[in-house]
Parts: C-alpha cells; sequence; structure tokens
C-alpha cells in the first residue's frame, strides 16, 4: 500500500514512503527541506501532530531499519521491504531522488534483504497474513482493494488450511489478475457488505471508503454478524457501536502479531551498514569539494605554465602540445592523492590534512 500523496508538489530530494502503518518523509538537506516537504505533502500540520524529527545518522539508521522490517509489528515483514522498493523506482523515474541520494536508499534495500537473512523463522509471514487468520472460518471473503496489501490479503486467505471462497471488490476489476477469485467492481461493495461473512479492507483510499450512511443501510440489511478487517490507514471505516460487526483494525492486528525473537545479529548489521553509508554520503560532499578545488588548481597550473612558455616556442601546433602536456603532467601527479581521497579505508583526518598540504581554503 505504499502510495504517493502529494509527490508531484515535493521540493526534489525528498523521499516519501507511506503504508498502512507509517509515514516517513527522508530529505537530502537541511530542516528547511524538510519543512518544504511535510509542507508540500500534509499542508499546515499545526501543533497537533508534531513529526518524530531525526537527523544525521541516526535518520539513516532508522530508514534501514524500518527497510528492514525491525520496526515492523511482524519482525522483518516483506511487505515493507517490496514497498520501499516500488516507491523508490517511482521516486527515480520522476526525478525526484537521484545521485547519492538514491544510492544511500538504494543501499537500504540490499541491507534489508540480508538483515532478513538472519533473522529467525516465524509462523506469520507478514500482517496480510495475521490479516487472512484473523477470519477465522468463514467460507465467503471479500476483499476490497486490489494493490499489493489487499492482494498480499487474498494470497493469505488462499493459503489458509481450509482456504475460503474469495471475491475482489475493485475500482478497476480489469486489473486483477489473481486465479481462483471472483471480481467484483467497486460499485458492489455494499452488496458485499451486506451479504458477505467476512470483509477485509486494505485500500489507500485518503478517507472513508464507505460514508457512514451506505455502511449503516449494508449493516441493517445484514441476517448475521460481519466479521470486519480494516487495514487501511487511515481507517476506511468509522465506528460501529450497536451493530453486530466485528471490528479488527490495524491497531488489533498490530498486537495479534506474534513477534518474532529478535535478532540481535540483524541488529548489529542493519546498524553497521547505516554508520557505513551515512559516513559515505557525508564524506562524498567533504571531499567532492576538495577535489573540484584540486583539479582546478591544477588546471590553473598548467595555464599558467603555457603562457609563461608559449612565447619561446615557434608557431603552429607547439602551443597545443604544450598544453596538452602540461595537463597531462599536472593530472597524472595529482592522479594518486585523488585516488586516496576517494578510498573508503583511510585516515578520518586525511581530508583536512590534503588541504593544508595543498595551501586550499574552505571558500
Amino acid at each position: 500500500m505504499a502510495v504517493r500523496l502529494n509527490a508531484g508538489s515535493l521540493p526534489a530530494g525528498a523521499f516519501v514512503l507511506s503504508t498502512c502503518l507509517r509515514m516517513e518523509i527522508t530529505v537530502a538537506g537541511d530542516r528547511s527541506e524538510l519543512e518544504r516537504a511535510l509542507l508540500a505533502t500534509f499542508g499546515e500540520l499545526g501543533d497537533s501532530a508534531p513529526p518524530d524529527v531525526r537527523v544525521g545518522e541516526d535518520a539513516v539508521t532508522h530508514l534501514y531499519r524500518v527497510v528492514a522490517g525491525l520496526e515492523s509489528p511482524i519482525l522483518g515483514e516483506q511487505e515493507i521491504l517490496t514497498q520501499f522498493r516500488q516507491t523508490l523506482i517511482r521516486a527515480e523515474e520522476q526525478g525526484r531522488v537521484g545521485g547519492l541520494f538514491a544510492k544511500l536508499l538504494e543501499t537500504a534495500v540490499a541491507v534489508g534483504r540480508q538483515a532478513r537473512e538472519v533473522l529467525p523463522e516465524s509462523g506469520h509471514a507478514s500482517l496480510a497474513a495475521v490479516a487472512a487468520q484473523a477470519i477465522g472460518t468463514a467460507d465467503r471473503v471479500a476483499v476490497l482493494g486490489s494493490g499489493l496489501m489487499a492482494t498480499s490479503a487474498v494470497h493469505g486467505l488462499l493459503g489458509l488450511p481450509a482456504p475460503p471462497s474469495v471475491t475482489v471488490v475493485a475500482r478497476h476489476p480489469e486489473k486483477v489478475a489473481i486465479d481462483g477469485v471472483e471480481v467484483w467492481p467497486f460499485s458492489r461493495a455494499g452488496e458485499a457488505l451486506s451479504t458477505f461473512p467476512a470483509v477485509l479492507s486494505a485500500t489507500s483510499a485518503k478517507g472513508r471508503l464507505v460514508d457512514d450512511d451506505l455502511m449503516a443501510a449494508a449493516v441493517l440489511r445484514r441476517t448475521a454478524p460481519l466479521t470486519l478487517v480494516d487495514m487501511a490507514m487511515p481507517p476506511d471505516f468509522g465506528s460501529f457501536d450497536g451493530a453486530a460487526v466485528d471490528y479488527l483494525g490495524i491497531d488489533d492486528l498490530a498486537r495479534m502479531a506474534a513477534r518474532r525473537p529478535r535478532s540481535r545479529q540483524a541488529d548489529a548489521l542493519v546498524a553497521a551498514a547505516a554508520t557505513d553509508a551515512y559516513r559515505q554520503f557525508v564524506e562524498h560532499h567533504e571531499i567532492g569539494p576538495v577535489i573540484a578545488e584540486l583539479v582546478r588548481s591544477a588546471d590553473e597550473i598548467a595555464e599558467s605554465t603555457v603562457d609563461r612558455f608559449a612565447g619561446r616556442l615557434g608557431q603552429g601546433d607547439d602551443r597545443a602540445v604544450l598544453q596538452q602536456t602540461a595537463h597531462t603532467v599536472a593530472r597524472t601527479l595529482l592522479a594518486g592523492p585523488l585516488a586516496y581521497l576517494s578510498k573508503a579505508e583511510r585516515e578520518s583526518n586525511v581530508v583536512d590534512d590534503i588541504k593544508d598540504a595543498f595551501g586550499l581554503d574552505d571558500g
């Protein structure tokens, strides 16, 4: 259920991941860039819902833990990794993230996969599997939605020891291609709510999926209680005071999820990878200007040398030969230091040492 909110108005360098349980906004910049991304995504937040803000290495570590499933109700759940990867692909295609920031995000996917390899096995593969198990013994289930989470829920239902008959209710039924299920258009959602013993909703709607009047009418027509599993965030449905509805929301599913024993190995793996990725990100921005200044200085030396000796040469191509020779000499001399600056395995104070050695200032 990874969705883009107002992604079209997001500033460049902002990455937004929205799932049924969380909203993560990551920016490659300072707090002002984050404020712009928050405003573009939500509008004015006010003081009632302040975001949890992390910066620097702490922000990278948190993001990597999210992608690895270490912050999920079900430790190591696969769906969050898939959601993150698909959202990242879209963001790169749209040109909203790129360069070293995109590389940092791509590394999170690789680290997430590595972390899952060292986590203990679990009886629950995902939150969708928990939702399917929460349905109980219903023989017919309607699934509202056709996205990633809804599709995972359908497969969870079909994988039960005694799988029910599954009907997918979708806004675009022509796009649903799941073997063994019936597909209804969304105009029949009220019918599903009034006739099926169990309904599982997993949409990415931004508001109530079914208004209170339609829901009340559907419940009134029922002749038996309804089990309603609502995986959406925000919830697809309102309250059901006095109605014969057994309602389970996303928080209920999270509590039901049997967490795996936490793996210290996975925690350590993710923490180390985040530290390394952050260090490379920061040092690139420190080293990049130094390298640019070294090259500029070398080019100045080459040009100055050409100007100094050009008058002593004859006519023809002598100047071009001398110019190319000077550039080649200068850049050859700098090849070693530049390569050393770019290495990951070096002393932390080498940047300042090189700047001092070449007489470079911070300007």
